[in-house]
């Protein structure tokens, strides 16, 4: 391998890491705010309502405790209607491996940034598969939410374009 060669390379490796590093910060900025917003649960509920991307938090059995109005607006439905009954994220839908994976790993606190996501709504409960999806959240964030105890309770998804 020659110098020049080298160089680039390791250039290269710098921008990825870089990168990675600000994604990192960007994701545990994003965690602490919703832990703060969590301790305030008014203004908490205030802020996903009108955050203006589709948000959907979940417990570990993949029941959706809340939703924003834009998550409502994308589906053209009230999801949490007591109705209908509970949606869910049904785990056998997702034909995305790390939106499966996110899924299922954010309750052992990891956090997932996800990109070229296809049909990410299918995965819900009332959405039917024939039902045409818009392309427009093609990226999503997945990230855990601990009580005090540092123990899991919620999953948080943002979708965004």
């Amino acid at each position: 391998m020659g110098d020049k060669t080298k160089e680039q390379l390791l250039e290269e490796l710098s921008e990825v890491q870089k990168m990675l590093e600000e994604r990192t910060e960007a994701q545990g900025q994003m965690i602490k705010k919703f832990q703060t917003l969590i301790a305030h649960e008014g203004l908490f509920s205030q802020v996903i309502d009108f955050f203006p991307y589709p948000i959907a938090i979940f417990t570990p059995d993949y029941t959706l405790t809340l939703v924003n109005k834009a998550f409502e607006a994308e589906r053209k439905t009230q999801v949490l209607n007591a109705e209908k009954g509970a949606v869910c994220i049904l785990p056998y839908k997702i034909n995305n491996m790390q939106l499966a994976a996110g899924i299922t790993r954010v309750f052992a606190g990891e956090t997932f940034f996800l990109e070229d996501l296809k049909n990410p709504f299918v995965m819900f409960s009332e959405i039917k598969e024939s039902e045409p999806q818009p392309d427009r959240f093609s990226k999503a964030v997945i990230f855990p939410v601990p009580a005090d105890n540092s123990k899991i309770t919620h999953g948080v998804i943002v979708f965004m374009p």
